[in-house]
């Protein structure tokens, strides 16, 4: 059979797993099993950030962000899990943690996992296509270190187990980046 006979392919991109994402959460009685104990899965979803917003945005952190979490942000301007334990920051936390954190400026949190003992960031001095995003927890690391995807792979992997920590599961420690800039 080739790849393009198959009905329920299609290519993985911010949109379409936003759209299954809004799909699922549409259902009431979905749950899961997460570490251990069986949950709603579910999310709730904000108003998308505008254009005059984005490009405000753009400004204040002196950066260009990747075109796959801009079309995050016009989607939804932030992701909460039900379950509290993880979410990707709307722009106005991410502005907020940008003040708070001693970290590079090109790093900037996008989200957290663990209940915020885990910052998840985007290197804004990768390119779109390259292993952008990086994770550190805030108290204990002194450098951030590469999860070896981009936005849109961190995003299906992120939101497909349920905000864990999935990068640990066979974590790579030489590709880091120091923390705080001396």
């Amino acid at each position: 059979m080739m790849l393009d006979e198959i009905e329920d392919y299609f290519e993985i991109t911010v949109k379409s797993i936003l759209k299954s994402l809004s799909e699922a959460n549409n259902t009431n009685n979905t749950e899961i099993y997460y570490y251990g104990s069986k949950v709603k899965y579910g999310f709730n979803f904000k108003e998308g950030a505008t254009d005059t917003e984005l490009r405000n945005f753009e400004t204040k952190i002196g950066y260009k962000i990747p075109n796959d979490y801009k079309e995050f942000l016009q989607y939804t301007n932030g992701l909460e899990f039900q379950n509290d334990d993880a979410k990707i920051l709307d722009i106005k936390e991410i502005l907020e943690s940008y003040e708070i954190f001693d970290y590079p400026e090109h790093m900037i949190i996008i989200a957290t996992s663990l209940s915020s003992q885990l910052h998840i960031a985007i290197n804004l001095l990768s390119s779109e296509n390259d292993n952008n995003i990086y994770v550190v927890d805030p108290i204990a690391d002194d450098y951030f270190m590469s999860i070896k995807s981009n936005f849109t792979e961190f995003l299906n992997r992120f939101l497909s187990c349920y905000g864990s920590d999935y990068w640990n599961w066979g974590l790579d420690s030489s590709d880091k980046v120091l923390k705080i800039e001396e």
